[in-house]
């Protein structure tokens, strides 16, 4: 249905891209000639993802970034330019969950799925906007979690 080439020369980073979601939506975007920056707290898991992105002919850069963390994320964008020149996509992806009823969650589980969600996606929009506003052009795609309307 795409060209194989159609996002050749388009940078897109995405947050949690490890695994999940994430994980797939950078397969596909690899398979289009897309240079991706998966991140993710935990660097061993991108790093067996990005082998497997390269396989579908993705450029990867796999940077371990907790979201959570206003300096990591500004590292994160900076090796982001860096590497590819700048940033066309972001996609907010990142999330904790915890699986178990909310009468259940601790309060450190619940400050933990916000932090992730709400604020990790307000710390790589801030970051990865100002990259994109002095080139002029971008794309921001946030993924949000049903319980954000739903509780």
């Amino acid at each position: 249905m795409f060209d194989s080439q159609l996002l050749k020369g388009k940078t897109i980073i995405v947050t949690g891209g490890g695994t999940g979601l994430g994980k797939s939506m950078a397969t596909r975007f690899a398979e289009l000639g897309a240079n991706l920056v998966i991140t993710s707290r935990r660097q061993n898991v991108i790093d067996e993802t990005a082998k497997i992105l390269r396989e579908h002919g993705g450029k990867v850069l796999a940077i371990s970034c907790d979201v959570r963390e206003p300096d990591q994320v500004e590292s994160m964008v900076n090796k982001t330019v860096e590497e590819f020149g700048g940033i066309d996509i972001l996609l907010n992806n990142a999330a904790g969950n915890f699986i178990r009823p909310t009468e259940n969650l601790s309060s450190n589980a619940f400050r933990t799925i916000v932090d992730i969600v709400l604020n990790g996606t307000f710390h790589c929009t801030q970051a990865v906007g100002k990259v994109m506003r002095e080139n002029k052009s971008g794309v921001i795609l946030n993924i949000v979690t049903t319980y954000a309307w739903t509780g």
